[in-house]
């Protein structure tokens, strides 16, 4: 910095040339979402909403208790597969990005960002609604729920059922596992 720059009290032009738009990203969040083992995690999570979709169509008429089980299926599974596949692409768009370092692949990749964040954050408020609703859909048949007679009003695919109600069970587990680290995280950064 020259010394009337100093005494302006502007910044030198080679501080601010010096800085790509990436360097403004939190360093561990680059950690995370510029890593292959993201990429990994995220392909082996796709596995459940690709299971939603396939149980969900193939027992699709074949839950007379409510037949809006293997639609709450379906249509989360559609959901979630939608969802880790934009994720996939913002992951693997930072690690292009990252081994670039171009100023034009950032740009491109923060516009790219923000209209995913935009639609998963749509999605994710509109999966929450559907969950609670997948809720009373499954916990209202657990009591009348037989899976003998196929001809029965209360009739629901074993298969289908059991498979939607564990997914809302780990779903629980899932939550309260996430709220638990939290906590413990904070705990443990007081310290």
């Amino acid at each position: 910095m020259t010394d009337i720059e100093a005494t302006r009290g502007q910044p030198s032009r080679t501080d601010a040339e010096g800085k790509m738009p990436l360097d403004l990203v939190p360093k561990s969040l680059m950690a995370i979402l510029g890593s292959t083992y993201c990429l990994l995690v995220l392909c082996v999570l796709l596995v459940i909403p690709i299971l939603q979709l396939a149980i969900g169509a193939s027992y699709r008429d074949q839950c007379t208790i409510n037949s809006n089980i293997p639609v709450y299926l379906i249509v989360t599974g559609a959901c979630g597969m939608a969802t880790i596949i934009l994720t996939l692409v913002l992951v693997a768009g930072f690690i292009f990005v990252i081994k670039r370092q171009s100023v034009a692949g950032t740009f491109v990749m923060g516009c790219i960002t923000v209209f995913i964040m935009m639609f998963i954050s749509l999605m994710s408020f509109f999966l929450f609604i559907w969950f609670i609703v997948g809720n009373v859909w499954i916990f209202g048949a657990k009591k009348n729920v037989q899976y003998d007679n196929p001809a029965a009003s209360n009739y629901c695919h074993r298969t289908l059922y059991q498979f939607a109600f564990a997914i809302l069970i780990i779903s629980y587990v899932m939550c309260c596992i996430s709220c638990c680290s939290r906590v413990v995280g904070s705990i443990v950064r007081k310290k």
